[in-house]
């Protein structure tokens, strides 16, 4: 089984991931980018690397899948303007596992 990659964000965030041959992604909406995910799910992607900015906007979907085994969702990047998911969603698996954020 072949595992297909793809990376939502920026335009400027994309760009290194490019020049891996990688599918990329800039939604130009919430909707575009809900859209998008459930396209991903139906066509069995392994890994969605997904800038940090974006999600919030889709939360629902991530938390929905996030004991899934695939597609596996990674928060890349940390949000510069205010809460960052990829840091909000660490802490909350750090305090399920071992009872307090250590962090």
């Amino acid at each position: 089984m072949n595992c297909k990659f793809c990376v939502i964000g920026s335009e400027a965030f994309l760009y290194p991931f490019l020049q891996f041959g990688f599918a990329v992604y800039t939604p130009p909406s919430e909707r575009a980018l809900r859209d998008y995910l459930q396209r991903l799910i139906r066509e069995n992607y392994g890994v969605v690397y997904i800038e940090d900015a974006y999600c919030f906007q889709v939360r629902d979907i991530l938390d929905k899948h996030r004991n899934a085994l695939t597609p596996i969702f990674v928060p890349l990047g940390e949000n510069k303007e205010g809460d960052s998911y990829s840091r909000r969603t660490l802490n909350e698996l750090m305090s399920k596992a071992i009872g307090q954020n250590i962090l």
